[in-house]
């Protein structure tokens, strides 16, 4: 999986950059739970120890970095703009299996106490955000990351997620949820694993149905759903899905979950853990008759262009 984030984003300075009527640019700052940013040439005013220490101090386009175990639910800033989070580290995940923080990694997980069911590890109502690099382990019914959109402002569309680890473990955890129909979003080359609830969920289309996704590249493994959502001419592409599907609840692939809303998407070149005559409703399957489907099946050398009825 293709660990990219902390080599692309790294700045030579940690001066802003001014530059017409645009602002400050690129201020660069550290989270560092147990210490150890000033090895990455940080100084004392540019490192906290949780994101809401941070918080007050992010602009628009500012550069998080985060090395450790990052323990907090939070809400990002309500008036800031493409911020980009990036996990500075090549191991992901903390160094104990029980997960004690080490100082090492950079990952991030619920409170040890007092955490909060259906709250995300972080919530983003914005524009134009990005995380990647990163190794997350959300709390029981809580997602790793929410995505808001309302309307007006709050809209958290132009969403980049990339090279990152979601972890299960525990009960009905969810990777990455969308409420409202946030658009033109990025989800590659993730490793989305053992999640009791969803890997990619939509829970509601208040706004709009989610428009433009392109979901590429990433592996399931183990979840109760892969991907759960209603979706408006999204790419869905390049996607391994090791559990096969076995029931109608359970969705290895939706792009109608909710209401029944969706269409004109392109769900392609996907490896499925079904036969090509599995693929259908009743095994975790459902699209619009609008959908353009043509995947690799198991047992089946070829590409395989069928579109499942929807549910």
């Amino acid at each position: 999986m293709t660990q990219r984030g902390f080599w692309r984003n790294l700045q030579p300075t940690n001066q802003r950059v001014v530059t017409g009527g645009y602002g400050a640019l690129n201020q660069v700052w550290y989270i560092a739970p147990q210490g150890g940013a000033p090895n990455l040439g940080a100084t004392r005013q540019q490192t906290f120890s949780t994101f809401t220490d941070l918080k007050p101090n992010l602009r628009s386009r500012d550069i998080i970095y985060i090395i450790g175990v990052l323990r907090e639910q939070a809400v990002a800033p309500d008036d800031v703009y493409e911020v980009s989070i990036v996990g500075a580290a090549n191991t992901p995940r903390q160094a104990t299996d029980g997960g004690v923080p080490t100082g090492g990694g950079a990952t991030w997980m619920a409170p040890a106490s007092g955490a909060v069911a259906t709250t995300p590890l972080l919530e983003i109502v914005r524009q134009g955000w990005s995380i990647e690099n990163m190794c997350f382990n959300p709390h029981t019914a809580s997602a790793a990351v929410r995505l808001t959109t309302t309307g007006g402002l709050d809209e958290a569309g132009q969403f980049y997620f990339g090279g990152n680890t979601i972890m299960g473990g525990g009960t009905t955890q969810i990777g990455v949820e969308d409420v409202g129909g946030s658009g033109f979003v990025v989800i590659e080359d993730n490793l989305f694993f053992g999640l009791g609830d969803t890997a990619l969920k939509g829970i509601s289309t208040g706004n709009a149905v989610p428009l433009s996704w392109a979901i590429r590249n990433n592996i399931f493994k183990q979840n109760l759903n892969d991907i759960k959502m209603s979706l408006s001419y999204a790419q869905i592409r390049g996607n391994q899905h090791f559990t096969a599907g076995s029931g109608s609840t359970n969705k290895v692939v939706s792009t109608i979950a909710v209401a029944g809303q969706g269409g004109f998407n392109q769900v392609v070149l996907n490896f499925f853990n079904n036969t090509t005559g599995e693929i259908q409703v009743s095994n975790g399957y459902s699209g619009a008759s609008s959908d353009l489907w043509s995947n690799y099946c198991k047992g089946t050398a070829a590409l395989i262009v069928t579109s499942p009825p929807g549910a």
